[in-house]
């Protein structure tokens, strides 16, 4: 309890800090019509202002967004789930091409949107595609303090402040590059001129930012640390509102990281596969066949995983099993199939021209 309000103080700390220095800067502005020599500290002011202001989120442009009346069906299951589990419900629905399920924050009033991970959906049964959704939209719970509007864009602005000035590798030349054209020496030496003003210029602005990089590093660092309690209780609460509401059986499926890397690895098979015989296949046939057969692959690990372990979210023999609240029956999965089978094709072709996303830390 302690660590969170402290959190919320250093939070609104963070914020008054942000304000600050666009309300320092645009009086130095103001000052410098007066004295010029204030133009250079306003100006250094107000960017650092304006890079550390909270930005609203954004979806990704390029992957298809469900709204309810493209998805009545698919829209009245999130939000039976969401009911379940006693959150808000989402008011879109975007597909991706990774393995997860998450909610993310759109817009300046930051509503929420399910990213609905068409490997994760293609991999589970129909009652673990339930309990993903719960313990996806759990996170929308105030216990969770990370994706509170305060603290989440403390954590993004310190972000930016620890992160934004780096020295690029990128911004060198290799010596020698080109030994053999012609006036090969004054390349080079040309070479060592830009290579010696990069450094300088790195060094220069090692020297002024270092302090505030190193200040914004050190508080992103506490505030991570005082809501680290925070949010291990609240994950535990959300793989528990998922067992009620899909049940324990579905909760340890759907956490199970196996069957994640598994379909990763044969998503990223079957797009090398895709490209290399490509004229063998038409497009369309590839595209309405992918999540057809990642989900038989998944179907052939899961009949070879051994099945004894316990069956309970928190992986102890004693605790309470838990029946599902609401279920995915049949004639609703063939519907919600039919709903999603032209975004599927849509999220397929984004997946064959650009290749699967770098495998990250699994999330459901």
């Amino acid at each position: 309890m302690y660590a969170t309000a402290a959190a919320r103080v250093v939070a609104v700390v963070v914020h008054l800090a942000t304000a600050g220095l666009l309300v320092g800067g645009l009086a130095l502005m103001l000052g410098a019509l007066r004295r010029g020599v204030l133009v250079v500290p306003g100006l250094v002011l107000l960017a650092s202002g304006f890079a550390l202001c909270p930005r609203p989120g954004r979806l990704r442009p390029d992957a298809p967004v469900l709204r309810q009346p493209d998805a009545p069906e698919l829209f009245r299951l999130v939000q039976d789930v969401a009911d379940a589990v006693g959150v808000r419900r989402v008011d879109l629905i975007q597909l991706t091409p990774e393995f997860s399920v998450t909610v993310a924050r759109y817009g300046l009033r930051r509503r929420p949107c399910l990213l609905l991970g068409l490997p994760l959906w293609a991999a589970h049964l129909p009652q673990q595609r339930v309990a993903a959704l719960a313990h996806a939209l759990a996170h929308l719970s105030r216990r969770h303090v990370r994706h509170g509007a305060l603290i989440a864009t403390a954590l993004d602005s310190l972000a930016v402040g620890s992160g934004g000035v780096r020295t690029s590798p990128q911004a060198r030349l290799p010596y020698g590059s080109l030994a053999q054209a012609w006036r090969a020496g004054a390349i080079v030496e040309a070479e060592r001129h830009f290579n010696a003003r990069g450094r300088r210029s790195d060094l220069a602005s090692w020297a002024v930012l270092w302090i505030p990089r190193a200040v914004a590093s050190a508080t992103r660092r506490l505030l991570v640390r005082l809501t680290r309690s925070a949010t291990q209780r609240a994950e535990t609460e959300a793989e528990l509102a998922a067992a009620r509401t899909a049940s324990s059986d579905a909760v340890v499926a759907v956490l199970d990281r196996h069957l994640a890397r598994a379909t990763t690895l044969e998503m990223h098979r079957l797009v090398v596969e895709a490209r290399t015989f490509a004229g063998r296949r038409s497009a369309t046939a590839v595209q309405e066949d992918l999540w057809a057969r990642l989900a038989r692959h998944a179907a052939r690990v899961r009949a070879g995983q051994d099945t004894s372990r316990p069956a309970d979210p928190e992986g102890s023999p004693g605790a309470p099993r838990c029946t599902a609240a609401v279920t995915l029956d049949a004639p609703r999965l063939r519907r919600i199939e039919a709903e999603l089978r032209d975004a599927q094709r849509e999220v397929a072709l984004m997946v064959l021209r650009d290749g699967i996303p770098a495998p990250a830390r699994f999330e459901a």
